[in-house]
């Protein structure tokens, strides 16, 4: 009794020696991990990238009293902020004491200096996200990595001072981002009680949930409910890797109850969205920087590599996605996506790839915050981009007409900038059968309404528009294309071959360009304007770091203009690879019912109100209440869902046999039912 006694007040009067060993792998982990290659690779969109090739310039333009004479330590900036420099400065030099590399002393010399004039100055941006999270990650991680090297009034200023600001609060990333700081306050402090209930915050936003992180549908949110796959999602991914990298084989590490969610959320949600090294622009978030969407597939890479690390059983799926999210890459990750809490679609083929992107009364299609996103009120219009390369849409940012986005139907309005952006009606949704799927958005904003609808399966998308109406005083266009001009388009006028010139173009069959081609299915006069566009990135984002050159880049513009006040006005055309003919067939197209035959076997229908629509075989299949739905004859089914995700049943009658549906709820609500 008195052994044991001894031995409790041994490890209450001080860390255990178990403890302590602990503590020193974590600390030497995440030192191996912060100085490893994989490290260069996993950067979250919010730091900067530590610029190690410019060490020795860094030391050289050092000033005496530890400052940088060509940064602006003013700078009041809410991205991109100024005085965050001088903190990616001296990681980088810290990076290179750590590594032993070149002069040692002199640059540990340079590293003491630049870390005394941050602690004198404790800058602080208007943002609050530098001071609680971004500052005090990357001095807390200086100061692990300087380890021994670390002195005293450094160490203070970090554990108290700076550190504290990290409290643990908020939801979703922003909580992860402020335990991973905490985490690292307590291994400053070798404090094993901080690092366990820090690493239990982390591990606890493992889950999926039906408030700010990963969704049910393997989509994650931040900023309420807005799919955020390339900002906080991104994020999200590196941070979980991270760690999970850094803490195996101590107490704190990740659990295995957690890595389902994790492992979902990458392969069924992160790796739907990136293709051949590029991220969707739908799913980029704000930021539109140049090389946006390629770095950010390029950091998806880094954590699936990562989570092969750690999930050894799930290692051959997650090389695989990596893999194919290379530039050139064949792609193997085929079929049909819908992401029924974030308003979105992927249809991914062999060749080639579609994202659609909506918004709701419930999802937030676009935020335009801290100077970010300026031109991005229309993002979640119902925008429909079309890969195959990846290079179709590349920094094509400052040159876009951002009122005539692919895919939306929108009048062309001065754009508006709002803290957010959405399509404020319930009937948007869709359905999915894995292989093939459907959309519909009843669209009303700024005096423009349509009801809109896409088919898709792996040969063709078809977009279906009716009962298109306008008040205003400016035109409601419909774009097909706005894409970077991939040498001359050709295609087929009144049965025979052209080579269309911008301009109203009447007669026009189908329009082919950068591999695919744009048919009609139904006639209308398109708008063609292939030729050079200028504009500014200051269009699209303004901070320290936004380029001053205007630019200018060649585009392919292809829209169908409504006119300034339309009335019931309609659209049908049909987007398929270079070379082939829609492989659907159109069967309505009203302001009651839209239907494609999608294959021989399955049609899609959007019901805009309760209704009947009759097979090609002549059975008919009734409706109660508006609802989205496949039928599939071979199968003898009829999939249906709720696109408002508000009803609980659904009146449906398959010919004479009538049922009530029960319809999902909660996380699940939207989804689709198959009624036999």
């Amino acid at each position: 009794m008195l052994r044991w006694l001894s031995l409790l007040w041994i490890c209450v009067a001080s860390v255990c020696p178990a403890a302590e060993a602990d503590l020193d792998r974590a600390i030497a982990q995440f030192r191996n991990f912060q100085l490893g290659k994989a490290a260069a690779g996993m950067q979250d969109t919010n730091e900067g990238r530590p610029a190690d090739a410019k060490v020795d310039r860094s030391i050289r333009s050092l000033k005496p009293d530890g400052s940088w004479p060509d940064i602006d330590y003013g700078g009041k900036a809410r991205s991109a902020w100024q005085p965050a420099e001088h903190v990616g400065r001296l990681r980088a030099m810290v990076g290179s004491v750590a590594k032993n590399e070149g002069n040692r002393a002199e640059t540990l010399a340079a590293v003491h200096r630049a870390f005394a004039f941050w602690i004198k100055a404790d800058l602080q941006c208007p943002n609050w996200w530098y001071n609680n999270i971004g500052i005090p990650k990357e001095l807390a991680t200086c100061g692990l990595l300087l380890g021994k090297d670390l002195l005293p009034e450094e160490k203070r200023f970090l554990t108290e001072v700076l550190m504290p600001r990290s409290k643990i609060a908020m939801t979703g990333q922003n909580r992860q981002w402020l335990a991973g700081n905490t985490l690292m306050f307590g291994l400053l402090k070798r404090d094993e009680a901080v690092v366990g209930e820090a690493s239990g915050v982390i591990w606890n936003e493992v889950q999926v949930t039906e408030k700010e992180g990963i969704q049910p549908d393997h989509s994650f949110h931040q900023h309420g409910p807005q799919q955020q796959f390339g900002n906080y999602g991104l994020a999200f991914a590196v941070e979980i890797g991270r760690w999970a990298i850094m803490l195996t084989r101590t107490p704190w590490a990740l659990p295995a109850t957690k890595l389902e969610a994790y492992r979902h959320f990458l392969l069924d949600g992160e790796a739907w969205i990136c293709w051949r090294g590029v991220m969707d622009i739908g799913a980029c978030g704000r930021q539109f920087r140049p090389g946006a969407p390629e770095s950010k597939a390029s950091t998806i890479t880094s954590a699936l590599g990562c989570a092969a690390e750690f999930d050894r059983d799930s290692a051959p799926a997650y090389q695989a996605a990596a893999k194919r999210n290379q530039p050139g890459a064949p792609n193997d990750l085929t079929g049909n996506r819908f992401f029924w809490r974030s308003d979105g679609m992927v249809q991914r083929n062999a060749d080639w790839c579609a994202t659609l992107k909506m918004s709701s009364n419930r999802v937030i299609g676009a935020e335009i915050v801290n100077d970010e996103n300026l031109s991005g009120y229309h993002l979640g219009d119902g925008m429909l981009l079309l890969y195959r390369g990846g290079g179709e849409y590349r920094d094509i940012f400052p040159v876009w007409d951002w009122r005539k986005l692919p895919g939306t139907t929108c009048a062309q309005n001065d754009l508006p900038r709002l803290g957010h952006s959405a399509v404020p009606r319930d009937f948007i949704g869709g359905l999915s059968n894995g292989g093939q799927g459907l959309a519909v958005m009843d669209y009303a904003r700024d005096g423009a309404s349509a009801r809109k609808a896409w088919f898709f399966n792996d040969t063709t998308v078809v977009c279906l528009g009716a009962a298109i109406t306008g008040n205003g005083k400016e035109n409601v266009v419909t774009t097909l294309e706005q894409s970077l001009l991939q040498g001359p388009p050709h295609g087929q006028q009144d049965g025979r071959p052209t080579t269309p010139v911008s301009g109203t173009l009447s007669g026009l069959e189908w329009i082919e360009h950068g591999g695919f081609r744009y048919s009609l299915l139904e006639k209308a006069p398109l708008t063609l304007a292939s030729r050079p566009a200028t504009g500014n990135w200051s269009r699209v984002f303004r901070n320290p770091g936004t380029p001053k050159a205007d630019v200018t880049k060649p585009l392919f513009l292809l829209t169908l203009d409504h006119g300034s006040q339309p009335k019931n006005a309609r659209y049908a055309y049909a987007l398929s690879p270079a070379g082939e003919a829609p492989r659907m067939k159109l069967l309505a197209n009203s302001d009651d019912l839209q239907a494609v035959q999608i294959t021989p076997d399955l049609t899609g229908l959007a019901f805009w109100k309760a209704g009947t629509f009759k097979t090609p075989s002549g059975a008919p299949v009734t409706v109660g209440q508006p609802c989205v739905a496949l039928l599939d004859t071979a199968k003898r089914e009829l999939r249906v869902a709720d696109p408002t995700q508000k009803l609980t049943s659904l009146q449906v009658t398959l010919g004479s046999a009538a049922r009530t549906v029960d319809l999902p709820s909660g996380g699940r609500a939207g989804t689709a039912v198959v009624v036999k």
